[in-house]
């Protein structure tokens, strides 16, 4: 009698970023599911980030009959199972087994989309379902999925628990890097374990990395001077009436348009390329060229 390989979902850890995922002003978080899976099918996390298990990770995937796939949103493991409800890993999991994951940046233009602050670039932010005990008890555990946070700069480990957890990882896994998941057996929330209190597989058990889109505002540069009134989206900057700039800022999105309006014309929306921090209003600028 043959008996059939099954493997079934250990967690699932979605990476969604705003920029991609939004509408113009219509925000992910907000549309219907239909209209959720239009804009899924487009986006691809992995031109942003590369992911993948740290060497120790692999190990210990191979030798507990786990298998890492990564995904167009984010990455999973699975693992092979059995008894009779095919919940029960094939290789029991301790609950203080962790497995941890590098997010390796490859898109050079993303703290120009992001809003994260740009002086944490060379930073480490950390995502876990445990806190390591160099940080104090108010950093953050990682989402569950659909709670719809955007990450901040409170996951910033500290510069003890980033020597810490660098020690860990090759060179080559140390290369840009944006940021570290480790995931537990058993978190420091219940609701974040990966395992049921019996050991065995829940239904489904997602976590969620979501990153906010940068607002901007928006400036104008001519090649003479612009006339502009009151009913306009923009205003003349710093006397010169040859540079422009929108009254409220704007969020950048790839897909979608935001109509703003000069003299009855519309006005193009930026593209992702350089956002330029002013420390004198502490506000971010795209600059486009007319």
């Amino acid at each position: 009698m043959a008996f059939a390989i099954k493997y079934r979902e250990l967690f699932k850890v979605s990476i969604h970023h705003l920029f991609f995922l939004n509408k113009g002003e219509d925000e992910f978080n907000s549309m219907n599911d239909s209209n959720k899976s239009k804009q899924l099918e487009s986006f691809n996390v992995n031109e942003v980030f590369k992911i993948i298990p740290i060497a120790e990770t692999a190990r210990k995937l191979n030798g507990h009959h786990l298998v890492f796939k990564a995904q167009r949103d984010g990455f999973s493991v699975w693992a092979k199972v059995t008894g009779i409800g095919n919940d029960e890993p094939f290789v029991s999991l301790a609950d203080e087994l962790s497995f941890t994951f590098v997010l390796k940046l490859i898109d050079p233009g993303f703290y120009n989309y992001t809003d994260l602050k740009m002086e944490n670039a060379r930073k480490t932010y950390y995502f876990s379902n445990k806190r390591l005990n160099t940080e104090s008890g108010s950093f953050p555990l990682i989402n569950s999925s659909g709670d719809n946070q955007n990450i901040d700069e409170t996951f910033v480990l500290s510069d003890d628990g980033e020597l810490n957890e660098k020690e860990k990882l090759t060179p080559a896994e140390k290369n840009n890097l944006f940021g570290i998941i480790s995931l537990f057996v058993k978190g420091d929330d219940i609701a974040l374990n990966l395992t049921t209190t019996q050991g065995k597989l829940f239904v489904k058990k997602e976590f969620e990395i979501q990153l906010n889109n940068r607002k901007t505002f928006w400036r104008y540069i001519f090649n003479s001077n612009q006339s502009v009134n009151g009913s306009d989206d923009v205003k003349v900057e710093d006397a010169d009436s040859k540079v422009l700039v929108t009254k409220t800022d704007h969020p950048l999105t790839d897909k979608g348009f935001i109509a703003l309006e000069l003299g009855g014309a519309e006005l193009p929306n930026p593209d992702k390329g350089l956002s330029i921090f002013n420390a004198a209003d502490n506000n971010y600028y795209s600059e486009i060229y007319m």
